[in-house]
């Protein structure tokens, strides 16, 4: 009886779907972006009047177990139309629109122009399709996606409050692991049964290949002197994933000796480096970049709780619950409630607390020194003393400007506007916008007379 219990827990245990959401993004926008760079080729691999006309299929192709619509859809407009299809369904799946549906059409599609012509394939081509394959099967792929977000409003129109996080059985990240296990096992196994890895010049031969290397031979000759060391550390990654294999009940005996997670996430770091060389010294097409949409699959809850509590805590701020930044916005306005949605679905670090002025006890509570004509004319924000010495108040422009140091999705666009001019014009549109929000003639907005204005 204890055995169905363990099985239960082995195959449907729940795990965060953020790392599958992650990874479903990553792989489309990979899939895409190299699809790309065959636009002008498509007709030339894929069709009948190309490559590899009808006469040669009986020995260009396997007769069993081969699945592409372009057997049937062969003439190269009509592959043409197909091939535009994939990039839409593509497009479509990274962004989560109909994320089931477009899933599958991206995966089948790129199957099929896969299985059509196996002459310009890659490594890289084939973690893709592995990687599209596990993903149509799995059973809960939305995280980070339309298709969610727009389930979220609808809880937080209807009840301030957004959705718990999505979850997934654990079984699709076990297939993918087993995947990675299987491609760096094999590799390492490969490796070995020469002699250029062990006597450190495989590296050092692989850079200065005219094909692959991407910097000049000076370059290349520099690096190479640590060829047999890199040769080394390369064995000992791709065989490290071997511990991948060890059961949890038997690591869990060695707590002194290792933490929790510690193995996975030193094979993750290690694969970052290892595939970023890769990529940065490199030209082996999509293959690195294909892995490395993988490793986003790996990512369990514990990484996703781990990584927000050490970004809080080089920020200076606590757990979630403790000491939030204090967002407090107008309810009775509609852009103001969308506006709050989109920062708190931006929110991953879990450091806003929405706070509705117009009810007086949340008011009097949080914002007792602010007037109310204030909190109309504009978002406050209250930023607690775990993130300054003292506690600090922005407004408008000022406080989307400091929250966009504390949503990581805004971070890259933060810099942006300390450039000079940058605060003025934002201050203007700011102030035009929040005057005119109760205003708006594209229905989404009304007007709006409060008593107490």
């Amino acid at each position: 009886m204890k055995m169905l219990p363990a099985i239960d827990r082995f195959f449907f245990r729940r795990i965060s779907a953020s790392g599958f959401g992650l990874m479903r993004i990553a792989w489309a926008a990979t899939a895409f972006i190299f699809l790309l760079f065959q636009w002008s080729d498509v007709g030339f691999f894929f069709s009948d009047t190309g490559i590899i006309p009808p006469e040669l299929y009986s020995v260009s192709f396997r007769g069993e177990y081969r699945f592409t619509m372009l057997a049937t859809y062969t003439d190269a407009f009509a592959v043409f139309g197909l091939y535009l299809l994939l990039l839409g369904a593509l497009i479509s799946t990274m962004i989560g629109y109909r994320t089931r549906f477009s899933t599958v059409v991206a995966a089948l599609l790129l199957f099929s122009f896969h299985e059509r012509n196996l002459l310009p394939l890659s490594g890289g081509d084939t973690a893709l399709r592995n990687l599209g394959f596990i993903l149509m099967i799995t059973p809960e792929i939305r995280a980070f996606s339309l298709d969610r977000a727009w389930k979220q409003w609808k809880s937080w129109a209807a009840d301030k409050v957004l959705l718990s996080p999505l979850t997934m059985p654990i079984w699709p990240w076990r297939l993918l692991l087993w995947q990675f296990v299987v491609i760096y096992i094999s590799s390492g196994i490969d490796k070995s049964m020469g002699t250029m890895w062990w006597d450190g010049t495989a590296v050092a031969s692989a850079l200065h290949h005219t094909h692959f290397a991407r910097w000049p031979i000076g370059i290349m000759d520099i690096i190479s002197f640590a060829s047999p060391v890199l040769c080394s550390a390369t064995l000992v990654f791709e065989f490290g994933w071997l511990l991948m294999l060890v059961p949890e009940s038997l690591a869990a005996q060695l707590p002194q000796y290792m933490k929790r997670h510690a193995v996975r996430r030193s094979l993750l770091i290690g694969g970052v480096i290892f595939h970023g060389a890769i990529f940065i010294l490199m030209d082996v097409g999509s293959f690195s970049v294909a892995l490395l949409s993988g490793y986003l699959g790996l990512l369990l809850t514990e990484d996703f709780v781990d990584l927000r509590k050490w970004i809080n805590a080089r920020k200076g701020t606590r757990a979630k619950g403790a000491n939030p930044i204090i967002v407090l916005y107008d309810a009775a306005c509609r852009l103001c409630r969308r506006s709050m949605f989109v920062l708190l679905l931006l929110d991953h670090l879990h450091r806003l607390r929405a706070v509705n002025f117009r009810d007086t006890v949340l008011r009097k509570k949080y914002a007792p020194d602010i007037a109310v004509k204030d909190l109309d004319r504009s978002m406050h924000i209250r930023l607690p003393a775990t993130c300054n010495p003292q506690p600090v108040t922005c407004s408008g422009f000022d406080a989307l400007r400091t929250l966009c140091w504390h949503l990581p999705t805004l971070w890259p666009l933060a810099p942006f506007l300390y450039i000079p001019g940058i605060p003025q014009i934002g201050r203007r549109m700011y102030a035009y916008i929040a005057k005119n929000r109760n205003r708006c003639a594209d229905g989404y907005c009304v007007h709006e007379n409060h008593s107490d204005r």
